[in-house]
């Protein structure tokens, strides 16, 4: 075996096998927008978030006490029955 194919052996494939795995592994940092970071400005519309959307806007269990007369379907919380 010549220092040639030595070196193609032992340096020239782990090289080439490292850089295809360094490029798979970045591609999506560079390919993506920037992210947001604390202090920049907010450039996009106000998303807001329920965590039941059906119950948004539902009578609440004490509504019923001033004078509702709408049962709540609203269940959990820390010690709700599912």
């Amino acid at each position: 075996m010549s220092i040639l194919e030595t070196i193609l052996v032992f340096v020239a494939i782990p090289l080439a096998v490292f850089g295809f795995f360094a490029l798979v592994t970045l591609r999506s940092k560079f390919a993506s927008k920037p992210r947001y970071r604390p202090g920049q400005a907010w450039n996009y519309p106000p998303v807001w978030w329920a965590a039941n959307p059906e119950g948004v806007g539902q009578r609440h269990a004490g509504d019923a006490e001033q004078g509702g007369s709408v049962p709540s379907k609203v269940r959990g919380g820390a010690s709700g029955n599912w």
